[in-house]
């Protein structure tokens, strides 16, 4: 009962507007066909190049925070290393300088026990010296005693009488 004052209705309103039946099928069949197009021809490559790039977005975020994890990493392992090396640096200073004293310490004492022996030698010497030279000069006071005696008496002195007078000579020196 509604259906045909329905019906004349829409024709009827239809007609004010302009409608027609096999153009609004023909538009909307256009539009369809339009709408699959651009979503499957524009849509679905935007929409894939959008998500490819957030993949990529995503991946440069994560390896910049490994990147800035590695860095303190390094930097931490860099600082200890430093650190190590000035411990290690302090104890080879303190070794060196320990071993310079104990050489300086056996150095000095091997100067100055060289030192004593020069000098040692060096007394040895000249008492040698001066014992030779006492008996050089004991030797010539006694030739020139035996020489006085010679022209005191006026007589030629023998060889064992030179050697009775340098006893004599000597044994009163």
């Amino acid at each position: 009962m509604f259906q045909p004052v329905l019906a004349a209705n829409l024709e009827e309103l239809a007609g004010k507007f302009g409608l027609h039946s096999d153009v609004f099928i023909a538009h909307t069949i256009a539009f369809v066909v339009l709408v699959i197009v651009v979503v499957k021809f524009g849509l679905k490559p935007i929409m894939q190049q959008l998500e490819e790039r957030r993949n990529r977005i995503e991946e440069a975020e994560a390896m910049h925070a490994r990147s800035e994890k590695e860095l303190a990493e390094v930097k931490a392992t860099g600082e200890q290393i430093l650190a190590d090396a000035h411990a290690t640096g302090k104890e080879q200073i303190e070794h060196a300088r320990q071993t310079a004293a104990k050489l300086q310490a056996e150095l000095s004492d091997k100067a100055s026990a060289e030192a004593r022996a020069i000098i040692d030698n060096a007394k040895q010497q000249a008492e040698m010296d001066t014992q030779r030279e006492k008996d050089a000069l004991k030797n010539e006071f006694a030739k020139l005693v035996a020489q006085a005696t010679a022209k005191v008496t006026g007589k030629v002195l023998s060889e064992a009488d030179h050697r009775a007078i340098n006893a004599e000579a000597i044994n009163q020196l």
